[in-house]
């Protein structure tokens, strides 16, 4: 928004690639096939919410091709040129959302777990709201950058699609596991737990828990250092 007495600057149709104004990728930013994308992730969410106490298996199919198209939707913005603003927020608020929503029914199907899934859902959004806004703040060209080795390291992009990954099927294995054990694999005894019947379902959970750990201590990692940042600059700025 331009300012009063000020012009508002015209519009580049000239630049060609994933900073090219609005006329050289093609227009109309809402039309975008990233941004498509990520309109038929938010319907598949809610038809995954939807049947999500009634009909596991429709739930679980729609959410896994929701996170599946996260993916794609990133794919089809570098190779057409169609990054945009509005369609990173799209994306960061349609995975924040998704999460949330899953905790949600995670949370009515483990009621024990109730104060467990709230704070997972906390968590995750302090996290990534504060960090989106510290790199604001300090004028970052992308939000996927940070001083710390370990944030560094988890928005390398092989490790942050294994470990999004990884974090997701942790979750859907764990809603999975309320309706159906899956495949009978062995049976095992363990030092703390004893006895243990072993199946696909609780195999799966058991791989994934190791990268949904280091995903939640990345959260936190990741929070405390926005925030930190977002203190300093408002101290530099009243100093100013």
């Amino acid at each position: 928004l331009e300012r009063p007495g000020e012009v508002a600057a015209p519009t580049d149709c000239t630049r060609v690639g994933p900073r090219a104004g609005p006329c050289a990728m093609g227009g109309n930013v809402y039309l975008y096939v990233p941004n498509v994308i990520g309109y038929v992730r938010i319907v598949l969410n809610l038809v995954a919410l939807n049947f999500a106490l009634s009909d596991h298996k429709v739930s679980l199919t729609c959410y896994a091709l929701s996170t599946l198209l996260d993916a794609a939707d990133g794919f089809a913005a570098r190779v057409l040129h169609q990054s945009s603003l509005f369609g990173a927020v799209l994306d960061m608020v349609t995975d924040r959302t998704a999460t949330a929503t899953l905790c949600v029914v995670l949370a009515h199907l483990y009621p024990a777990y109730l104060v467990t899934f709230c704070a997972l859902i906390m968590l995750d959004i302090f996290s990534h709201w504060a960090h989106v806004y510290a790199s604001a703040l300090r004028l970052a060209s992308t939000h996927k950058s940070s001083s710390n080795w370990i944030v560094r390291l988890y928005y390398y992009k092989p490790i942050l699609f294994f470990v999004c990954a990884g974090n997701e099927v942790f979750y859907m294995c764990l809603y999975l596991l309320a309706f159906e054990e899956g495949q009978f694999l062995a049976d095992a005894w363990l030092p703390i737990w004893g006895h243990v019947r072993v199946t696909s379902v609780r195999a799966g959970l058991a791989c994934c828990a190791p990268v949904f750990a280091f995903k939640q201590v990345t959260n936190v990692i990741q929070m405390l250092i926005a925030f930190r940042a977002i203190n300093e600059s408002e101290g530099a700025q009243k100093k100013d």
